[in-house]
């Protein structure tokens, strides 16, 4: 059994080459994912039903990555910050929740999530 299998994970990232390394590992870990390029439509992915984590990049071409954290956070739903920000900065924030900076190994991603799925 895989790792995410029976899970709907949301990834939140405008990078096109870095969505798809990371849509693949989700993949591959047995996850069915949900892949939003910007804010709106992150927000409105954020609604699945079904939805049981999410990746997030905090910093999109046309606004900020947070204020799908905070819709996650209101829906009660577990998620993990992948950006390119400085840990400490984006700690403040989100100090319960696990930030993994760029670059970063895709196998992180996954044990991140995981964690905070169980």
């Amino acid at each position: 059994m895989k790792r995410l299998d029976g899970r709907v994970i949301l990834l939140v990232e405008d990078e096109p080459l870095v969505a798809l390394d990371v849509v693949r590992t989700l993949r591959d870990a047995g996850a069915r994912v949900l892949c939003a390029g910007y804010q709106d439509a992150g927000l409105s992915s954020v609604e699945h039903p079904d939805l049981s984590g999410a990746v997030i990049d905090l910093h999109l071409s046309d606004g900020s990555g947070a204020v799908v954290c905070e819709r996650l956070r209101e829906r009660g739903i577990p998620f993990v910050v992948h950006t390119g920000y400085p840990r400490m900065l984006v700690s403040r924030e989100w100090s319960n929740v696990p930030v993994i900076t760029k670059p970063a190994q895709s196998e992180q991603i996954v044990s991140a999530l995981v964690r905070v799925l169980h």
